[in-house]
């Protein structure tokens, strides 16, 4: 599994992920806007300067995608069928990988709704600490406490050392 820059040819398969309640509940997409909307926001997010969005790929399918957005990380896998398979956390891990040895990032966090377990677990079992608990989001219609997260550099090369000889 890799990350790389999106692509014009990626707009068709997350307008799919957008046709699909359940994931757009999930993702904290606009739940059913028409296909044209979804491909319209795809083709402004590729062209964004600020937004850092990497399309995660597997076996040359997308499967997900990384945001970093200042030093927020965010990260979806889809679509639903693709859930329960470890490949967020996957994802997760590109994600900070990038920041801290490609972006040189000195910390990274990221946030989770209280109710939404599977990212929390997977925040967790990236080695990042909880920081706070900052306001509210609404995650699957109910309006949840946000909880929040950091990762600083020295802290990840502790736990992904860089072999010798690289």
């Amino acid at each position: 599994m890799y990350l790389r820059a999106l692509q014009p040819t990626d707009i068709a398969t997350y307008a799919d992920w957008g046709a699909d309640r359940l994931f757009c509940l999930h993702a904290g997409w606009t739940v059913d806007l028409p296909r044209s909307a979804h491909e319209a926001r795809w083709r402004r997010i590729i062209e964004d300067p600020v937004l850092v969005r990497l399309a995660a790929v597997r076996d040359d399918d997308v499967i997900g995608y990384v945001d970093l957005h200042g030093t927020e990380l965010g990260y979806v896998v889809g679509p639903p069928s693709r859930w329960g398979q470890g490949l967020g956390g996957a994802i997760a891990q590109l994600g900070l990988e990038h920041a801290f040895k490609v972006l040189g990032f000195d910390w990274v966090d990221a946030e989770a709704a209280e109710t939404n377990h599977a990212s929390l677990r997977i925040l967790q079992s990236l080695g990042m600490s909880e920081t706070e608990q900052r306001g509210e989001d609404t995650y699957l219609g109910v309006l949840t406490p946000t909880r929040c997260f950091r990762m600083t550099r020295e802290s990840y090369l502790r736990q992904n050392p860089v072999p010798e000889g690289k």
